[in-house]
């Protein structure tokens, strides 16, 4: 839990990892239905998300909405980044009746979210990179408009 905010809850995950990300979405669920559950999820490596796509494509079913930025480039080639990007991510989820946005800079995130996010929903962010300045800049963000 990374605060409390109104009838705003925000949280940070570093589930990174298809399995991860079913196990904690399936706790959020459990903890806060009938709320709506954003996930803001940040893929980790080119090489784990190309190998394991349909995997992550199908992880995000209990979330209400996911925005996914780009992948975090970490222990991969260069032309890893040519073989899948997050964009390829999002269309496999929305293939999979998953509600899901594309939205690379984290300031524009923050952007939608203040914008769509209303009393009673619970936003999560997931993932092994930076994904957390999210939470971060959307807690002042929230801090200041309360």
């Amino acid at each position: 839990l990374k605060g409390q905010f109104g009838e705003i809850t925000v949280l940070d995950d570093y589930a990174h990892h298809p399995t991860e990300i079913r196990a904690s979405l399936q706790a959020i669920q459990q903890r806060y239905r009938p709320r709506r559950i954003w996930c803001i999820f940040q893929p980790h490596q080119y090489s784990r998300t190309r190998f394991l796509l349909d995997d992550f494509a199908e992880s995000f079913k209990l979330a209400d909405i996911t925005i996914v930025p780009e992948i975090y480039f970490v222990r991969d080639s260069a032309s890893a980044k040519k073989d899948v990007n997050a964009q390829m991510l999002v269309g496999r989820m929305r293939a999979n009746g998953t509600e899901a946005l594309f939205i690379d800079n984290f300031g524009a995130i923050c952007d939608y979210l203040e914008s769509n996010v209303t009393a009673g929903d619970v936003v999560v962010t997931m993932g092994a990179g930076d994904i957390w300045k999210v939470t971060d800049e959307c807690i002042q963000r929230l801090r200041g408009n309360s």
